[in-house]
């Protein structure tokens, strides 16, 4: 072979490895950790917010949801009610000392599900409920765009304006005291139906739950605790005490799995607790 032939060979295998070096390691279909990883190995029960690592409530067989995340909380929309199945965020202490303010933040639409799902704020004009948070605006008034957030009509459900005003309000005040003195609380609620609910709305059609349900999670170290509660869609007198329900038994009314991302022994343990004095 004469040197000629020799250099021509050289300089073509040169370039079928530099070809083959852009086709391994610059190809969108190659399996890099890049691009496989972090979609596979991401754990579907946890959301990441602000940092934080949220524990989400799993539910199976619900294909009429839609998992929406906002600025400080993450709901799952069921357009069956037109109303979150549940809403879920962690409360700091830090956040509880927020400044902004509800004025001039308005009840909207939520663009993050499809047209037909957008339930405006004019769609419970005229009825005998009122817009109750699920994600309360007293616990994002650490953030502008949070508070806005939380008056998105997918973190709203009809709900009666004594227990809005009183009981459920009575409850959100003291998750705000839990976190405080534990430095965190995580927080779940949503809406309980009947099997044929009311509805009302000027255009879209809103199921009238028949209660409400909250479960609260503390991880402070040597003091973990959660508990649940219940109350009734309606005017009657709710005191907190009396709303008390474990976490088991909220998984049992509503077919939901709380804070799934705990070990075992331990979620089972604080699941089961019922005591409201743990939290003084």
């Amino acid at each position: 072979m004469n040197k000629t032939l020799k250099a021509i060979l050289t300089v073509l295998a040169l370039c079928l490895l530099f070809v083959a070096q852009r086709y391994f390691f610059s190809s969108p279909d190659s399996l890099t950790p890049s691009s496989s990883l972090s979609k596979e190995e991401k754990d579907p029960s946890t959301s990441s917010l602000q940092g934080k690592t949220l524990s989400l409530p799993l539910c199976e067989g619900r294909g009429s949801t839609i998992l929406v995340e906002h600025e400080g909380f993450t709901l799952l929309f069921d357009t069956r009610t037109m109303c979150p199945l549940w809403v879920a965020w962690e409360l700091t202490a830090d956040e509880t000392r927020g400044r902004v303010t509800r004025q001039g933040v308005d009840f909207k639409a939520d663009e993050s599900v499809p047209e037909q799902y957008q339930v405006e704020m004019w769609d419970y004009n005229g009825g005998q409920y009122g817009r109750g948070h699920m994600c309360p605006a007293g616990d994002m008034k650490w953030s502008k765009e949070a508070m806005q957030d939380c008056h998105y009509m997918t973190n709203i459900c009809p709900q009666n304006a004594e227990l809005n005003k009183v009981w459920w309000e009575h409850l959100e005040r003291a998750c705000r005291q839990w976190a405080r003195q534990d430095g965190a609380v995580q927080i779940v609620c949503g809406p309980v139906f009947s099997d044929n609910p009311k509805r009302f709305g000027k255009k879209h059609k809103v199921a009238v739950p028949k209660g409400f349900y909250k479960v609260v999670l503390s991880l402070k170290e040597g003091r973990e605790k959660a508990l649940g509660f219940y109350y009734t869609n309606d005017d009657a007198p709710q005191p907190m005490e009396d709303a008390v329900r474990s976490v088991d038994d909220i998984e049992q009314l509503t077919g939901i799995d709380f804070f799934s991302s705990l070990p075992d022994e331990l979620e089972n343990r604080l699941e089961a607790m019922t005591d409201l004095r743990a939290w003084d």
